[in-house]
């Protein structure tokens, strides 16, 4: 899966290309955690637990993100100037 090497590379938004990693990996650990456990019920924690756990990325990435580009937004002030 280095994304250096494999076809996603030919994607040049980096954001797209890191995305598509983030669903094919969601719908690989769903593949797997049925056919292992052979199990909705496991699947379903799973899929919950990957959701929370990307949705937790995106949110940090977010966060750091408006810190860069807009600290003003958490002053408190950043409609009142």
């Amino acid at each position: 899966m280095n994304p250096n090497i494999n076809p996603l590379s030919n994607i040049t938004n980096l954001k797209v290309r890191h995305m598509i990693m983030q669903i094919l990996a969601f719908m690989w650990s769903g593949v797997f955690s049925l056919y292992i456990v052979d199990s909705l019920y496991v699947f379903g924690i799973t899929a919950i637990a990957h959701a929370l756990l990307i949705a937790a990325i995106v949110v940090t990435a977010y966060v750091f993100y408006t810190a860069k580009n807009k600290p003003q937004v958490f002053d408190g002030k950043s409609g009142k100037q």
